[in-house]
């Protein structure tokens, strides 16, 4: 009987186990998915040449779980073109993107990329570019607010062989709490390198260096190093990552410590949308930094859809 009893027992605690499981499982189920549209509108004279176009693509990622907490960001770019020197050539890029969530969080970023030509050769000279972004955190469940932030961005281009590289952007802004008090500066710089393949610049190197100045004394700065491998079409064929930083923590007694970034790992991932991170990993403690080690994510020659071997 007691044998009995404690089978039963064990029975009950695997299938309220198993239905935990499943709820936490299921909590955690994200799914992502994006759809895309292009509307092009191109305009002639009277003898058939092209003059002018604009087109503009309208892209919408919506990401959800299964208690029905969502995040959707849509973006709205417009190319315009126009005849310069013996062909319709790209005058301007313009467009928004607008993140909201569930939570009450959002973001707003406008961004511009102007393009100049050499007057009468219609030779491309010069591009420059740049955004503007200002979001909120969002509320908490009893409807108070977060906090806010903003940021503005500035690139700089070159021309090569044509083409407008960008070879340098620069971000400032801040973030303020529920009160308007700003909490902390925020920086970001970042450079692109480039090499020619499949008959164009193709970028294969960019280092971002992000950081984050609280009014406190505290402070966050890390910098990453992207490598994008192609092959000698420019098809990228897996993405590697290295980084390294500082992070000073005020303690609650006011002490200031200094930690540095260790054990630093990335893993990138072919998916739907192209080579992502899809995971990275690090320690912050007191000592001397080492240097950071990246999985590179790899594609056979020429196969840029196999997945990363991670």
């Amino acid at each position: 009987m007691k044998k009995a009893i404690l089978l039963t027992l064990a029975a009950a605690f695997i299938l309220v186990g198993a239905g935990t499981f499943v709820r936490a499982e299921d909590a955690s189920i994200v799914s992502t998915s994006m759809s895309m549209s292009i509307r092009v509108e191109n305009v002639y004279n009277s003898f058939g040449v092209q003059i002018s176009g604009i087109e503009t693509t309208t892209t919408t990622t919506t990401t959800a779980n299964s208690l029905n907490e969502t995040s959707s960001t849509t973006t709205i770019q417009t190319v315009y073109s126009e005849w310069r020197g013996g062909s319709v050539k790209v005058d301007k890029i313009a467009g928004t993107s607008d993140t909201k969530a569930s939570d009450d969080s959002y973001s707003h970023t406008t961004f511009s990329v102007d393009y100049e030509y050499e007057s009468g050769t219609g030779k491309l000279s010069s591009a420059s570019g740049g955004s503007s972004t200002n979001g909120s955190y969002g509320t908490d469940a009893n409807g108070e607010a977060i906090g806010t932030y903003n940021t503005e961005t500035s690139e700089t281009y070159t021309i090569k062989n044509g083409q407008a590289l960008r070879t340098q952007s620069s971000t400032t802004g801040a973030s303020y709490g529920p009160d308007g008090t700003k909490k902390a500066d925020i920086k970001q710089s970042a450079t692109y390198g480039y090499s020619l393949a499949g008959g164009s610049w193709q970028l294969t190197a960019e280092t971002t260096v992000s950081e984050n100045i609280g009014v406190d004394g505290s402070s966050e700065k890390i910098t990453r190093s992207k490598t994008y491998s192609r092959d000698k079409n420019g098809v990228l064929g897996g993405v590697s990552q290295t980084a390294s930083g500082t992070k000073v923590v005020i303690t609650s007694a006011g002490a200031s410590k200094t930690l540095t970034m260790h054990d630093y790992s990335a893993e990138f991932e072919f998916g739907d949308a192209g080579w992502y991170l899809k995971k990275e990993s690090y320690t912050w403690e007191e000592g001397a930094a080492d240097e950071g080690t990246a999985d590179e994510g790899t594609a056979g020659e020429g196969d840029a859809s196999a997945e990363a071997e991670g």
